[in-house]
């Protein structure tokens, strides 16, 4: 297993009573983050890559506001995909500079905030959108900065979920590229072209695969900035960079990556001094400094397989079930939080279900523990991406779980629970 999956975290020299604790203030469930070993993540891969590329954090991931405040030490800036996100990473410290705004069906209201804020770089995915940030800049009396977001012809099969290499809301169709160019060029100088934006595709584990889509995404730069009659200033090389949450523990080995690529890297920042190029990383970053805890509630065997029912699932933590994304499919790594040292028997197993009327709410199938008891404290690990705010929080009409922050040596409330009658 790499050593990154080895990293230290918070939750490791933490006992039962230190869980039932928690559990007692907040109640279950609840989140817990670890913002220093997500910070350390990003550092690591910056220190790999020996300041030919950067790391902007990916807010989708999980946006909490204490979260972003810890990380703004370490990343060079946050990839956001809506108005809402802009508004967040602005409130955690990032300079707007430092925002670079991407994903299909942007409006032109959060075009026109974004150029107002002075957004660092808004990659377009269409014509219209190209001419949405004209009009803004008209309108506002400012440049907008973007970067053309590519639709590349080509995508390696290593990566998981392809987001380009075949028709897709993502992106300008490489072959469409000059057509995008002439647009830009068509409305002067309202519009700064600073490179291009190229993410493929996500959770790519193999050297070789992220090797061929960086290296095209330097090539489509530095043609594009040939055509523009201009040097090419910013590159956003996308993420994807591969981190099981559920099966095996593996995950891309990014030192090997940076070793493989600082031939091309140098070569394109020799050809390009201005440039600045970036991979947007989020669950790479966050998944492994997370863990969402919930309480077992009822214990039963059903045609000789135990299940589990927690006062969580789905509703909190749509990722873990197994249904945001077919990729993800699998048993997250599970533990009984109350009995940690308690051995399991070579043939004990156990289904764990969140608290729905829906057969999919399945938090851990067969997963082989010791039966648990009523008011044992499940957690689940690699649950800092994708959790609370990727799952149908309002579903079943339960309280949104709590997510508290380890900051330093103290664990902070970074987001309070809600009931459903905040939302009315």
């Amino acid at each position: 297993m790499p050593s990154e999956l080895n990293a230290a975290s918070r939750f490791e020299s933490m006992e039962a009573d230190d869980w039932q604790a928690l559990a007692s203030q907040y109640g279950t469930p609840f989140y817990l983050l670890d913002a220093e070993l997500a910070r350390r993540r990003i550092q690591e891969v910056k220190e790999a890559f020996g300041g030919l590329a950067g790391v902007y954090y990916a807010v989708k991931a999980n946006p909490n506001l204490l979260l972003l405040k810890v990380l703004q030490s370490a990343a060079d800036g946050v990839d956001i995909s809506s108005g809402g996100e802009q508004i967040q990473a602005l409130l955690a410290g990032f300079a707007a500079s430092s925002v670079s705004f991407a994903g299909p069906a942007k409006t032109d209201v959060e075009i026109k905030a974004a150029v107002a804020a002075g957004v660092g770089c808004i990659s377009v995915e269409s014509l219209r959108e190209i001419d949405a940030c004209a009009d803004a800049a008209r309108q506002l009396g400012r440049t907008a900065q973007i970067l053309i977001r590519v639709n590349p012809s080509n995508v390696h099969r290593a990566y998981g979920l392809k987001m380009g290499g075949k028709s897709s809301q993502f992106g300008i169709d490489e072959a469409e590229l000059p057509q995008a160019e002439q647009r830009i060029q068509s409305h002067g100088a309202w519009l700064d072209c600073m490179g291009i934006h190229s993410y493929v595709g996500s959770q790519c584990f193999e050297i070789e695969a992220a090797v061929e889509a960086t290296r095209n995404a330097l090539r489509l730069a530095d043609e594009s900035s040939t055509r523009l009659g201009r040097t090419c200033r910013k590159v956003n090389l996308g993420g994807g960079f591969g981190v099981a949450q559920a099966g095996q523990p593996r995950e891309l080995d990014v030192s090997g990556l940076a070793t493989a690529l600082r031939p091309a890297l140098s070569e394109f920042r020799a050809a390009h001094p201005q440039a600045q190029i970036f991979f947007e990383l989020g669950r790479y970053v966050v998944a492994c400094a997370g863990m969402y805890v919930t309480s077992v509630i009822d214990v039963k065997v059903s045609r000789g397989t135990t299940y589990a029912t927690c006062d969580g699932g789905l509703n909190h933590h749509l990722t873990a079930a197994g249904t945001f994304g077919a990729l993800l499919r699998g048993n997250f790594p599970l533990r009984n939080l109350s009995r940690l040292h308690t051995v399991s028997e070579a043939d004990s197993f156990c289904t764990f279900a969140g608290p729905s009327c829906n057969p999919t709410d399945l938090l851990g199938v067969q997963v082989p523990m010791a039966k648990p008891e009523i008011g044992d404290l499940l957690g689940i690990q690699m649950s800092g991406a994708y959790g609370l705010t990727a799952s149908p929080m309002l579903f079943l009409g339960r309280d949104t779980p709590p997510e508290l922050v380890c900051v330093g040596d103290r664990i902070e409330l970074g987001r309070r629970r809600r009931c459903m009658t905040e939302f009315n």
